[in-house]
């Protein structure tokens, strides 16, 4: 079934029937294993650690094999691999519109950390294949043309995040239980981390990711839960994670060969290639729901005495059975007092020193007094029959601002925010 297809099922929907939802993640239920075969190429060139001022004693190299050895470089070809095994407890939210009429499902805003708070450390290789050479300090040949692998210590990934890059619609099948329906969706996503190869920290992409999402939508209970699973496998090329970026002066002790049982020490400046990436990936995530109303901000204010002018936001949920609602000013005059005004309409006028967004007939809360950063917080109990906040009913769209005292700040000597927009759900 195609996006504009269920777009348009769902816009023709009854709108009792088609249920938006903002999902969080359950870290403590839900679990992330990614396993991936990493491989980067890092041409560059290598010469003997010797310095005539700083480490005389050093190892100096050169390609000749006969006569004087003045500590040359020379190219190799050199591959960093990695087995990294990446598990943790992932963290995010999206949002989902559904429709059990239409047998619709829609994805939006799916930002999630995918493995929370944890890294992972994989042992690093380097495959490191060089031409003939010569060292003294010690004295020994090394034959080219073969590969030697050497352990080089650890990398870290961290800091995954899979961030949904486009429009996400799939569908809904009824399951031989009540209320609860089978999904299947692929979000197009795009995926970056943070990796330290080498003691040299890179942001690796974004690059582009299909998330395909299978699992179980759960709308039986008073919450609604959506488990969904991934586990596929692939192969992804990345661009080099740092163009044009030398990696510089890595130490690197290496077995003599001819004769063996010493050490020579290299330094190395490599040049990352691009990042081939072979992967196994094992999602189970749980993911709780609650019902989505929207909030939009409108109107505009005007300067005062504290900033270029206060804003009005709504925090919290804004369902009524869940409460948790506040409404929020900022960048108002500090330790002035102001209220929170609320209306089922809205306008523009004049008032003040500023605009009044709110239409007839306006209701006002209780006196808040800002703080000293310029904040006020008004906590809403939609229970409190002394308030005009329990005329809210589910469904219902409100309209809030702030006005507030500012006596030096015009001839009027109070101001207004701009004004927040809400629809309330259940």
């Amino acid at each position: 079934m195609s996006l504009r297809t269920i777009a348009a099922a769902l816009a023709l929907a009854p709108a009792a029937l088609a249920q938006s939802y903002d999902f969080t993640l359950d870290s403590q239920a839900s679990n992330t294993l990614i396993n991936i075969d990493m491989s980067l190429p890092l041409p560059g060139t290598a010469i003997g650690s010797y310095d005539a001022t700083t480490n005389p004693t050093g190892t100096i190299t050169c390609t000749n094999i006969f006569g004087m050895c003045n500590n040359t470089s020379f190219p190799i070809n050199s591959t960093l691999v990695a087995e990294p095994s990446i598990a943790g407890q992932p963290g995010g939210t999206f949002a989902a519109t559904v429709s059990t009429s239409a047998g619709t499902i829609a994805i939006a805003g799916l930002s999630v950390s995918a493995i929370g708070r944890q890294s992972s450390t994989s042992n690093l290789t380097l495959q490191l294949n060089y031409p003939t050479f010569r060292t003294r300090q010690p004295t020994s040949v090394f034959p080219g043309g073969f590969t030697l692998p050497l352990p080089l210590g650890q990398s870290t990934i961290d800091n995954i995040l899979i961030v949904q890059s486009a429009a996400a619609a799939g569908t809904l099948v009824a399951s031989a239980t009540p209320g609860v329906w089978n999904v299947n969706i692929v979000v197009p996503t795009s995926l970056s981390f943070d990796l330290d190869l080498l003691g040299n920290a890179q942001s690796v992409g974004p690059v582009p990711f299909a998330l395909p999402l299978i699992g179980t939508l759960d709308l039986s209970g008073s919450q609604p839960r959506l488990v969904v699973t991934v586990d596929q496998g692939g192969n992804q090329t990345l661009p080099n994670p740092a163009p044009g970026t030398v990696i510089e002066d890595i130490a690197l002790p290496i077995p003599t060969v001819l004769p063996a049982g010493n050490t020579a020490n290299l330094v190395l400046d490599l040049i990352p290639g691009d990042l081939a990436l072979g992967f196994l990936t094992d999602l189970d995530w749980f993911a709780n729901g609650t019902p989505a109303c929207t909030i939009a901000s409108y109107c505009s204010s005007s300067p005062n005495t504290f900033s270029s002018g206060g804003q009005c936001s709504a925090v919290g949920s804004s369902s009524l059975a869940l409460g948790g609602f506040a409404l929020s000013a900022a960048g108002v005059p500090p330790a002035h007092a102001g209220r929170f005004y609320m209306s089922r309409t809205q306008s523009f006028l004049p008032f003040g020193d500023g605009n009044l967004c709110l239409g007839a007939p306006v209701r006002r809360l209780p006196v808040t007094y800002a703080g000293p950063l310029g904040n006020a917080l008004y906590n809403v109990d939609f229970g409190d029959a002394g308030q005009p906040t329990a005329l809210i009913r589910a469904g219902e769209t409100w309209n809030f601002q702030f006005i507030f005292r500012d006596p030096i700040g015009g001839p009027l000597t109070f101001n207004t925010t701009n004004a927040v927009s809400v629809q309330f759900c259940p």
